[in-house]
């Protein structure tokens, strides 16, 4: 793109430009942040999935907010850290520009994320007879996962018209990340249609949304001034009070930063004002939801407190499978599960609405797990924990290893950063769960983490397929026209396939699916036999008729299995004959080192998916699938990142080069 201006490999973040003793205590300062941020929304994450009194919509929504604050966090802080306690200040073009398009996504999703929240508070406090209508969990999925998907939908476009740009200097950023506007000056053309886009996407997803949420807390108002009791007021307050805190925060300095006019803020006071968005927002909100939510602080003490009443009762409990009539079997983790609704009124509040008409509804799942005796289910827990540490510690060996190096700083290492984030996100979306089951009676799972394990094993895994395609185009531009690799497999034309893979796994073969799921009503029974919510068990649930959902299934494994498989041979076909006509050994050599290990990644993958999804139906089929699904969550996240590592010279060299101890 620019014709033929210079497109520049890397640039500079300036960052806060402070003398060096100022900037060691920051690092000690920001260090400190971003380690409370992550404890802090992982302490209300974890506290939100264990207790069921936190199983309503406004903690549903307050869980995809902490999400939202850690990746906040991960995608800025981490080299802006580094930054600080390094000479080396460089980031090549492709991580800026997916700092950029990240960071835009989290900001997106988070508008969005409020004004749910601030329209979850109206419905409870306006409307509380017709709350859980309204705010049906299929509503709440519906709304969350519109968020998301628009969030990265709107980033891509920012993205994709700045990549129309030419990029021809100075290659320094004056911020300690790649923010858009800082990322814009680069540019050695006109950027009127970006800030314009810019302007216009501040104004519907900043303006509108601060609208919306106004409105809502307006009618809040009136609604809480006409309450009688003086502890219907302050109940009302304190539970939107928070809320109200976290939207200040957000939306102030959103609107400084991207609406006031240029004068009023300058490259230095847009550094301390992007601080919100990474450090101090998102260690705030976890503290304000904490400290001003009774609710919250009700959990805390719940879970920190030893319940010896409740373990003696536990283990008094027959072992799992001696009574003969599975009807009978006691239900040990219903006593986690019955919130104080049921001591108050002598029965349970649901924690579902349901869809299905006047059916029964289920408000939870039973995963069954792998059925084993206690003794090896303790083993397995262990050897299961192990692999799972393996794969995130050599994952992110390898995302600390392309980061660092700037001899990997290609397209192919570029795409195996991505499917090393894919790896770690496969493991960390159903891990934890089995594990916690092994060693616990308590198997049970709410509905809506259920649909959002199915959401995003179905979005990982379709990512992963088209990664793979990817890579292997990569591969046979690299081998079959190596004159014009740079040209081809320029970083703009790597970003897009990337952001596209990303995109299209989630909103296409992950949105669909589960939207034909959530029209179906659930009625039982309500053993998934599974470890996980994979979709095949979760359809097995269902009380009606499921032949839509797997013709949909069965066309989406045939567009994202089979076409992607018949591509990947395509290009290695075309591989191979080029590596033939290779007339030197070492080059053949060389040739087949680069592509063995994506080709080893390729087997493994594509083959235990068309097993799973595309093989006929036979006995013990349920059983073979969970050994195959461990390959996805387990097996091939430690294996991928031996494969590439032992199998690529580039890789251990730059591994050697860090663990090198070097004396200047």
């Amino acid at each position: 793109m620019g014709g033929n201006q210079t497109w520049i490999p890397e640039v500079t973040l300036l960052g806060f430009q402070v003398e060096p003793a100022l900037e060691f205590v920051l690092f000690g300062l920001f260090a400190l942040c971003y380690v409370l941020t992550l404890l802090g929304n992982g302490i209300i994450l974890g506290l939100v999935c264990l207790d069921c009194r936190l199983h309503s919509p406004m903690y549903f929504f307050l869980s995809h907010l902490a999400i939202i604050d850690m990746s906040y966090a991960s995608n800025n802080v981490p080299k802006m850290l580094a930054n600080l306690v390094s000479r080396n200040r460089t980031i090549s073009f492709v991580p800026c520009l997916m700092q950029t398009y990240l960071f835009l996504a989290f900001a997106h999703a988070e508008c969005l994320t409020l004004v749910v929240m601030s329209y979850d508070r109206y419905v409870a406090i306006c409307h509380p007879l017709q709350y859980t209508v309204i705010m049906s969990w299929r509503v709440c999925t519906v709304l969350a996962v519109t968020s998301w998907v628009f969030s990265f939908l709107l980033a891509l476009v920012h993205v994709v018209l700045i990549l129309r740009l030419p990029f021809c200097g100075p290659h320094e950023v004056n911020h300690f990340f790649c923010e858009i506007l800082s990322v814009l000056r680069l540019a050695c053309a006109d950027t009127r249609l970006n800030q314009l886009v810019i302007f216009a996407a501040c104004v519907f997803i900043l303006v509108g949304p601060l609208c919306l949420v106004l409105v809502s807390y307006t009618r809040i108002l009136f609604a809480v001034l006409r309450i009688q009791s003086g502890e219907g007021r302050r109940k009302a307050f304190s539970t939107c009070s928070s809320h109200l805190g976290v939207v200040g925060l957000f939306f102030g300095s959103a609107i400084v930063m991207y609406m006031a006019p240029k004068s009023s803020h300058p490259e230095e006071q847009q550094k301390v004002l992007s601080l919100f968005y990474s450090l101090f927002n998102p260690m705030l909100n976890p503290l304000i939801y904490s400290l001003r939510n009774a609710e919250v602080k009700g959990a805390l003490r719940r879970v920190l407190r030893k319940e010896s009443s409740s373990d003696s009762q536990l283990e008094a409990l027959p072992p799992r499978g001696s009574l003969k009539d599975p009807q009978q079997e006691p239900r040990p983790l219903r006593r986690r599960g019955v919130c104080l609704q049921k001591l108050q009124s002598g029965r349970p509040r649901p924690l579902f609405t349901g869809m299905g008409g006047n059916r029964s509804r289920v408000t939870e799942f039973v995963l069954l797990g792998f059925r084993l005796s206690a003794e090896t289910e303790v083993v397995l827990f262990w050897v299961f924990s192990l692999l799972y540490t393996i794969g995130l510690l050599a994952n992110g060996l390898i995302l600390l290893l392309i980061c660092l190096d700037h001899r990997l700083h290609t397209p192919m290492y570029f795409f195996l950063s991505h499917l090393a984030v894919l790896d770690m996100s496969y493991a960390s979306s159903y891990v934890p769960k089995m594990l916690a089951n092994l060693v616990t009676h308590t198997r049970t799972i709410s509905f809506v983490p259920c649909i959002m394990q199915t959401f995003f094993y179905l979005g990982l895994g379709t990512t992963e397929c088209l990664l793979l395609v990817a890579m292997s185009y990569d591969r046979y531009v690299a081998i079959c026209h190596p004159l014009q690799y740079t040209v081809i497999m320029s970083w703009s034309v790597c970003t897009v396939l990337a952001a596209t893979s990303w995109s299209w796994g989630f909103s296409l073969n992950a949105l669909i699916p589960v939207m034909l799921l959530l029209r179906l009503p659930f009625c039982g029974p309500r053993n998934i036999n599974h470890f996980f919510c994979e979709i095949l068990s979760v359809l097995k649930v269902v009380c009606a008729d499921t032949w839509l959902n797997k013709v949909v299934l069965f066309a989406a494994s045939i567009f994202f299995l089979l076409v992607p498989l018949c591509l990947v041979l395509v290009s290695y076909v075309h591989i191979l004959r080029a590596i033939l006509k290779i007339q030197s050994g070492e080059g053949r050599r060389k040739a087949f080192s680069t592509c063995s290990s994506h080709l080893c990644v390729v087997g493994l993958f594509f083959g235990i998916a068309m097993v799973v999804y595309m093989a006929q139906d036979s006995g013990q089929r349920e059983e073979k699938e969970k050994i195959l699904s461990l390959f996805y969550s387990l097996f091939n996240p430690v294996l991928n990142p031996l494969i590439y590592s032992l199998r690529n010279a580039q890789v251990k060299d730059a591994l050697c080069k860090v663990l090198q101890v070097r004396f200047s």
